[in-house]
């Protein structure tokens, strides 16, 4: 054979194959202390008083809510928090586990049925009356819901960031007035890209100096696209972050409030906002966006963050309308299993994701593979020794299988598309 050709011909091999046998190296730092774990971000959802917690308690037990948003979403723009709404709430909560902290949302926007609205500033102070009456222990009183959308989803043009901010400004100071420890959250803009962005930095300029939470939600997709592309969005996680916390500190930009702490929640988020589809909620690419999200969230230093939705929500949800779970809700169990701090955790590969969190001398790592093929990794943990992995896939979740195991060792084959749970012991 030509020397010349036998050496392009083993040059091609050479460049085609390490890609598939390197492993990947993932280092975990145990000493290397981060943020405490927040129950309020891995285990925060969206609840509405249609969500049938009670026949869905056996399944839920396992997903313990650290925080809920009440009455989640859309919910909140058409309908008062009367009596029998937040009496209805009142009642489901003992059956919730976790003992969750709470969020509720003021009604802003008017609907569309003709009928008056209790959405001005008595109302949200008869809300905050009603709730203390029921015994409804409330940290955060978020104004309104998605108030960019007012104008060009429901038709009402008027429904400026000017409006918005006084309108803010006025339930922000009666709910204070009936409760002091009141922590006001807004302007909780939608996923709208860029028009959502544009709405809370004019909210931000014009009312600051108004509230504790700065919130707002991530929808990166309509449930189309390809998966490789919707679980790149998990990018627009970190910059959301930085960018309103730079926001906020910024003279120019907040004059009245800048010189004021302040809280950032992500008051709704999952990787598409388009109920009446599964693809990107009730598949795997979804629960996988989730958790990454969570994660990002919490290491972040976001204070509270409520994934759409607890259950039976459409396609939102951790299970779906029969008590079946979704990948989601596998994800979620694995998230609230997690306490302690987080610890340094770095992927030399960036389609393999990689997080620890330490509690005394247990570490806990996850990995997120998300390749659509099994990936080589290897543990760089120092003196810590393996002592069990976990992991769960499309095809656990659909067939409702307990979570797979991996061997316990430092060098493992994670299943393509999977979430993976290695525990280590000093």
């Amino acid at each position: 054979m030509n020397t010349c050709l036998f050496r392009s011909a083993l040059l091609a091999v050479l460049i085609v194959l390490p890609p598939a046998l390197r492993a990947a190296t993932i280092t975990v730092s145990p000493d290397q202390a981060g943020p405490a774990v927040p129950r309020a971000v891995l285990g925060g959802f969206n609840y509405g008083n249609w969500m049938p917690v009670a026949e869905q308690r056996e399944a839920l037990a396992a997903v313990p809510a650290g925080a809920l948003r009440f009455p989640a979403g859309n919910a909140g723009d058409d309908a008062d928090l009367d009596a029998a709404s937040l009496g209805a709430f009142a009642a489901v909560l003992p059956l919730v586990p976790g003992r969750p902290g709470l969020m509720v949302q003021t009604r802003v926007y008017q609907g569309r049925d003709g009928r008056p609205a209790a959405n001005g500033p008595e109302d949200a102070a008869s809300a905050v009356r009603l709730a203390r009456e029921r015994g409804i222990d409330v940290t955060y009183w978020e104004i309104g819901n998605e108030p960019d959308l007012y104008g060009p989803v429901r038709g009402d043009a008027s429904w400026t960031a000017e409006r918005y901010c006084a309108v803010a400004r006025a339930q922000a100071a009666a709910v204070r007035r009936e409760q002091p420890s009141a922590l006001i959250a807004g302007p909780a803009v939608s996923g709208a890209v860029p028009s959502a962005q544009h709405f809370l930095e004019a909210f931000v300029e014009r009312c600051g100096d108004v509230i504790d939470v700065l919130t707002w939600h991530l929808y990166p997709t309509e449930g189309n696209g390809t998966d490789e592309a919707a679980l790149a969005t998990v990018a627009d996680v970190d910059a959301s972050v930085a960018r309103y916390r730079a926001l906020w500190t910024d003279p120019k930009r907040n004059p009245l409030g800048h010189t004021r702490p302040v809280r950032l929640g992500v008051t709704e988020y999952g990787l598409s906002w388009r109920t009446d589809r599964p693809r990107f909620l009730s598949d795997q690419v979804g629960a996988m966006w989730a958790m990454e999200s969570a994660l990002r969230l919490a290491r972040g230093g976001v204070e509270v963050a409520h994934y759409f939705a607890y259950t039976t929500t459409g396609f939102h949800g951790l299970l779906d309308v029969g008590g079946t779970p979704r990948p989601t809700y596998y994800a979620f169990r694995l998230l609230g299993g997690l306490s302690g701090r987080f610890v340094g955790a770095a992927s030399d590969d960036p389609s393999l994701w990689a997080h620890a969190v330490r509690d005394g001398d247990d570490v806990s790592v996850v990995l997120l593979n998300t390749r659509t093929r099994a990936a080589a990794v290897k543990l760089d943990a120092g003196a810590l020794k393996v002592r069990d992995a976990r992991w769960f896939d499309a095809r656990i979740a659909d067939a409702e299988e307990p979570l797979g195991t991996l061997p316990a060792r430092r060098q493992l084959t994670l299943p393509p598309r999977s979430v993976t749970l290695v525990r280590l012991r000093r």
